[in-house]
């Protein structure tokens, strides 16, 4: 096959993994990140990727002489003389057999066994067959650093079913990454897609044909379970004695009601525990048995003596209970969040004005709620119950397909070195959720502050740029992938650039991720706000304004 002109000479010591090269001095230079293509001792074409470039010159070695003798070189020395001891020399690393001895194209690289031989040439790879590596998969991400020409494509059953992450500090392009994949999971294989958004940065979300359902973040006391009603309240674990009333309140108030044939949940469900907290109250002030009744988790009718230790719990637990309604009763509703995920769509539960508590509570009845369900669904169609099958998916209409669930600012929900209700769920998630068609994609600018197990569990890691030394160690150390040579290239990337490794991708790329609103005609919302052009809008105008027509003016 035809190639151009080679881009350099093996050099040196090679290895199976590793080779040096001088770089011919009569092209263009191969820049940082380049694929190129070596021959091994078989015969075989290898690829490789340039990992380092250097100018040296044997007149001026490093360390030799002192600097009045370099300048008497550059002195003595013609420019011509000077020239021709200069050389570029390059390192690569070897990705791979690309195409054996006998011309087979593989589309994946595989394993190199043996050296390249010292003066084989070095060449640029082909674009054709970069573009037949990387055009695997269902969804258009970028376009390699290296190659502007190259587009690179992500398997999406592949990502999906094996988890994956997006990291990067603040500003790096996380919100635009996840809003490409979102738009191509969606638009081009009907993909189900449910986004936990703490910072409301995806309710604006759209593209021309976008399915976009902005889901309002409510939480149902008579829904989620006791220890995520605690986390909601914010009643720390070592309060025994809190949750424990918790526990005896939330069961009798939930039977009461059913027996009642009253809804059990929203706004009133909040009202009747903190109307039975007062009336056990009022059982220990005016009674002289103070004996209180309560229903345990068989819904048996039981009876407790209240002791002067409980009276403090119990006004604490009712004081939780009337901040929770003070300061977040906008959030407490009977809608149930779950059966308004709708498939085939961008679900965007937005849970910007929520503390972490809140956020955490939702989260994890979410979470909980669509894996609980999926699994259901799937055991329903498994065995034939075709009621059962029916009652969920007209309860929960999007179970009735796999789901991705994207958690932005994972470490609030999964923090390292601690465990709350989201956390036990999104561990499920990343273990069992490939055998259901439930898959978890998790976000964050703090990678050093997730969970250890729930990171390690992301089969494809999206890498943008990430400077702090003891968050890329910690990325490397949760992933197989990345290598020692792969951490400098994180820290080098631009806004928007990325490193991707893993199940999803053939085999690692430095990418330029395409821009959401310029490449996909889309928008967002996200991005940071530009400050100065804020503070400079009507500066001419305001100058002439009176401090009373500045109010009179300000939105109400």
């Amino acid at each position: 096959m035809e190639r151009d002109s080679p881009v350099g000479i093996v050099f040196g010591e090679s290895t199976t993994d590793h080779f040096t090269f001088i770089v011919n001095p009569r092209n263009e230079l191969p820049r940082f990140g380049e694929f190129l293509i070596a021959r091994n001792r078989d015969g075989d074409e290898v690829l490789a990727l340039l990992k380092s470039i250097r100018n040296v010159n044997w007149l001026m070695d490093a360390g030799r002489g002192s600097y009045d003798y370099v300048e008497k070189t550059v002195n003595v020395f013609s420019k011509g003389v000077l020239d021709k001891s200069e050389e570029i020399l390059a390192t690569a690393k070897v990705l791979g057999v690309l195409r054996t001895a006998d011309g087979d194209f593989l589309p994946k690289p595989a394993p190199n066994r043996v050296p390249i031989k010292p003066g084989e040439k070095v060449y640029l790879a082909r674009d054709e067959d970069l573009e037949r590596i990387f055009s695997q998969g269902h969804i258009r991400l970028g376009r390699l650093i290296a190659r502007e020409k190259v587009e690179v494509n992500l398997d999406a059953n592949r990502l999906v079913s094996r988890h994956f992450a997006v990291l990067a500090v603040t500003g790096a392009g996380k919100s635009n990454t996840i809003a490409v994949l979102t738009k191509e999971l969606v638009s081009n294989i009907n993909a189900t897609v449910v986004i936990l958004d703490p910072h409301g940065e995806y309710r604006h979300l759209s593209w021309p044909g976008a399915r976009v359902n902005p889901i309002k973040a409510t939480i149902d006391p008579g829904r989620i379970r006791l220890s995520e009603f605690a986390t909601l309240l914010g009643i720390a674990e070592n309060a025994s004695l809190q949750r424990r009333f918790l526990g005896l309140v939330y069961r009798t108030v939930r039977e009461e009601m059913r027996r009642n044939g009253r809804v059990v949940g929203g706004m009133d469900f909040i009202h009747a525990m903190e109307d039975k907290i007062e009336e056990w109250i009022r059982v220990y002030e005016n009674t002289d048995d103070k004996i209180i009744y309560y229903y345990d988790e068989k819904g048996i009718e039981t009876p407790r003596k209240i002791q002067a230790k409980d009276l403090d719990s119990l006004i604490r637990l009712k004081d939780y209970l009337s901040e929770l309604r003070a300061n977040f009763g906008e959030f407490i509703s009977p809608v149930n969040v779950l059966s308004e995920i709708r498939p085939g769509m961008v679900n965007v539960i937005d849970l910007s004005g929520m503390e972490e508590e809140q956020m955490i509570t939702l989260a994890s009845f979410v979470l909980r709620g669509i894996l609980k369900n999926r699994i259901e669904y799937i055991k329903a169609l498994r065995t034939n119950d075709r009621p059962t099958a029916r009652e969920i998916i007209e309860n929960y209409p999007a179970v009735r397909k796999p789901l991705l669930v994207i958690v932005e600012e994972a470490h609030i929900f999964a923090p390292r070195g601690e465990k709350n209700p989201a956390t036990l769920w999104l561990g499920k998630i990343a273990r069992e959720g490939r055998k259901f068609g439930v898959g978890l994609g998790i976000v964050s600018q703090r990678p050093k502050k997730l969970d250890d197990d729930i990171l390690s569990q992301t089969n494809t890691k999206i890498i943008l740029k990430l400077v702090e030394p003891n968050d890329q160690r910690y990325v490397q150390q949760a992933s197989e992938q990345i290598s020692e040579d792969l951490l400098s290239d994180i820290a080098s990337l631009g806004v928007g650039e990325a490193v991707i490794v893993g199940y999803a991708i053939t085999i690692p790329a430095m990418v330029k991720i395409y821009s959401f609103e310029r490449d996909m005609k889309g928008h967002y919302g996200g991005g940071d706000i530009d400050i100065v052009a804020e503070w400079l809008e009507g500066k001419d105008e305001e100058e002439n304004v009176t401090e009373e027509e500045a109010i009179n003016a300000l939105p109400l």
